[in-house]
């Protein structure tokens, strides 16, 4: 019992002060925008663990929980930043960081993915025009 509470503290601790003993990133750059030139850069910052999986529409970078003394953070954060950038306006980039169990210690993982609105936000769409919804049946008795 006194080995899980301290195994929670320590992990609480980490958390707190910022010092995970891995990373993880996940990001998705579309094919369809200049972001897939970025994918080497991931891989410069996690020192080559990482997966490079090609989608239909996108391509996923999936890197291995990289311990954190090799994981190049202010290079991350950087390439993030040109993510951001370089990120056309017809897309909205999702960021999520997560800290998670992960063997002995804890994980920081990141989240970043590019996503397209289900509807567009344009002014020539008809703002002023009210939305129909469907037809409203009497039910029978």
């Amino acid at each position: 019992m006194g080995t899980r509470i301290r195994d929670t503290l320590t992990r609480y601790w980490k958390r707190r002060t910022d010092r995970p003993d891995y990373v993880q990133a996940y990001v998705k750059l579309p094919l369809d925008t200049e972001l897939p030139a970025l994918a080497h850069e991931f891989e410069v910052v996690c020192g080559g663990r990482l997966d490079r999986v090609p989608r239909r529409d996108a391509v996923l970078v999936n890197t291995d929980y990289v311990p954190a003394e090799r994981f190049d953070s202010e290079r991350f954060e950087e390439v993030v930043g040109e993510l951001r950038d370089a990120c056309p306006d017809r897309y909205a980039l999702h960021e999520s960081t997560k800290w998670r169990p992960h063997g002995d210690g804890v994980a920081k993982t990141h989240t970043l993915v590019p996503v397209r609105p289900l509807f567009s936000a344009s002014e020539s769409e008809g703002e002023g025009d009210p939305v129909r919804g469907a037809p409203v049946r009497e039910r029978p008795r």
